[in-house]
């Protein structure tokens, strides 16, 4: 084995280390006051937001959520096929008791900071048992997993993103303990429970189901694992099946799903040219998104994992989860680019990281953890990769932006589709590739040449901290408290006498604004939305649109209403039967 290539543990010395009771528990006690730090950063964060800012998924998740509670249902953004019931049945406690609704979005939030908040002890653990880091530098490493924009962002949003990187680097974590052990019955029963978890959560988690089915039938096939220890890990998955389609049958038809069962035009991509082309560009978007914001430490991670595939340098069971891992990225970056690809007839977006943005956590930890365990030499090989998708992708992306401007049109750009890559560029109102690009480029550069420096590995992690910390700053600036007042509206309906017990509709063409916030604080009914203007029928309260300055305003009057309330803001009236 050449030395420059020697594994991570050995590279650090860290095998064997010494623990002492009083070290064990100081350890303890940092990570757990982390976390309740990392609890608290979270809902300051998001204490302006009283309503769902990321439409129409919020929405979606709030409303079964609700329905689950015995409460009216709602509509839903999701299709049959893709349905997943975990997030909701989660969060449904918060819409017990008849609570008006900011109060349920409250406790949401509480939820949400609390498993999002748990990234620090699970990314220490793995940075300890897969990757070998000493004790410290595995804590700082851990703070910058948790403290990532791309997971934390989410986590003030009541979505299934807001929960979904911890239980992903537990599931990496899990792997990792099993294969270390495959006859280790509770490690695979663990393994398949954190799948089933991932897969109750998003339809993300069918495609790790896929992966994990792969690496079970690969055990199989090796002998690595009995067929009793890989049926105790496919149990739980096949629970989380059952109680899925079970949750979702429970609460029938109270939830109105809108969406299409697979996208129009998802099954012409390979056909379609144009869609081809959106489908490229979206997967090398975020391939390329990854490595902006993680300095380019996730190109050097895969590297790595494929490295290790062709020249085995490291344990068996650190190869079989960065082999998991990588393929887990690729599927979902591909499956998601499929989704946009089919969606989208005349419009792209320019960049939407969401549904890999779990993956970031996870390799920003890998890649510095290669980077401590090498030598200068091996980090410059290592850093080829990551330099080249990164220089490489800032060109192709600009070219598309700029192609598609000389033709009239202008591609998809808003506040979701990559709000920590939308702060650290400052393209708040166009996509700026170049910038991204020099952004990855520096920090892998730095990265590259302070990390073999020992002393130097803990105050560059907490530098790295504190850039996430700032930039949640800005963007809680620039992002969140923009979306949090356009959804905030100056009216609390009990205030005005309208409550439970009440019938309400709303009005065709109401705003957006108007539509999303009410449309939550009527809490004890699900409304109807009115299919013209004339007849309100027999409804004891109406929302309408209030434009008094044009044609558009409705006026209750004529119909026996008395008018409770009038808004500028949201463009709205409410409106009682006389």
């Amino acid at each position: 084995m050449a030395t420059e290539v020697m594994p991570i543990p050995q590279a650090l010395a860290v095998a064997p280390e010494k623990r002492h009771g009083r070290t064990r528990w100081l350890v303890i006690t940092v990570l757990a006051v982390g976390w309740l730090a990392g609890v608290v950063w979270r809902l300051w964060l998001g204490h302006q937001i009283t309503h769902p800012i990321a439409h129409a998924d919020e929405d979606s998740y709030l409303n079964a959520a609700r329905a689950i509670a015995g409460g009216p249902g709602g509509f839903s953004s999701e299709t049959p096929l893709l349905r997943r019931i975990g997030y909701p049945l989660l969060v449904s406690p918060a819409f017990l008791f008849g609570l008006d609704f900011v109060t349920s979005y409250k406790i949401v939030q509480v939820v949400n900071a609390l498993i999002s908040a748990l990234t620090l002890p699970v990314a220490y653990l793995l940075a300890r048992r897969m990757f070998g880091l000493k004790t410290w530098i595995a804590i700082a490493a851990a703070f910058v997993s948790a403290s990532m924009p791309a997971g934390v962002f989410w986590s003030l949003t009541g979505i299934t993103d807001s929960i979904m990187a911890p239980v992903l680097l537990g599931w990496f974590l899990a792997i990792h303990w099993w294969l270390t052990d495959p006859h280790r019955r509770i490690a695979a029963i663990a393994t398949g429970a954190l799948t089933g978890a991932l897969y109750l959560i998003h339809i993300r988690g069918t495609i790790l189901t896929v992966v994990l089915g792969a690496l079970l039938a690969w055990m199989l096939f090796r002998r690595r694992a009995s067929w009793g220890v890989v049926g105790w890990a496919a149990l739980p998955v096949a629970v989380a099946v059952v109680l899925n389609q079970a949750v979702i049958s429970l609460v029938g038809d109270k939830v109105h799903l809108r969406g299409d069962i697979v996208g129009g035009g998802t099954t012409e991509i390979l056909t379609d040219g144009q869609r081809l082309t959106v489908l490229l560009s979206s997967a090398g978007t975020n391939i390329w998104y990854m490595c902006v914001v993680t300095g380019g430490l996730a190109g050097i991670a895969w590297a790595v994992s494929a490295l290790e595939l062709f020249r085995p340098t490291r344990d068996r069971a650190f190869r079989g989860t960065s082999a998991v891992a990588v393929l887990s990225t690729l599927g979902v970056t591909l499956a998601a680019a499929v989704v946009l690809a089919g969606l989208l007839d005349t419009r792209a977006d320019a960049i939407y990281s969401r549904y890999v943005q779990v993956f970031v956590p996870f390799w920003i930890l890998f890649g510095f953890a290669v980077l401590a365990g090498t030598r200068l030499r091996t980090r410059l090989k290592y850093a080829v990769l990551p330099a080249l998708i990164l220089l490489g992708g800032g060109v192709v992306i600009a070219y598309r932006l700029d192609y598609v401007a000389e033709r009239g049109n202008r591609l998809g750009y808003g506040a979701f589709g990559g709000p920590d890559f939308i702060t650290i560029t400052g393209g708040f109102s166009s996509m700026r590739p170049y910038v991204g690009a020099a952004i990855g480029l520096t920090g892998l550069i730095v990265f590259v040449a302070l990390v073999g420096v020992r002393r130097l590995m803990i105050p560059l992690l907490a530098l790295v901290v504190l850039a996430n910390v700032v930039t949640m700053s800005v963007m809680r600036d620039r992002v969140i408290q923009p979306l949090a007042n356009r959804y905030t509206l100056p009216v609390n309906l009990e205030k005005i006498g309208v409550g439970p017990g009440d019938s309400v509709a709303f009005t065709p063409r109401i705003s957006n604004e108007a539509y999303y916030v009410l449309y939550h604080d009527v809490h004890w009914t699900e409304f109807t939305l009115l299919d013209d203007d004339t007849q309100p029928g027999d409804f004891d309260v109406v929302v309408g649109r209030y434009y008094p300055d044009q044609k558009i305003n409705w006026d209750g009057q004529r119909y026996g209403y008395e008018l409770l309330l009038a808004s500028d803001k949201g463009r709205f009236s409410v409106w009682r039967r006389r």
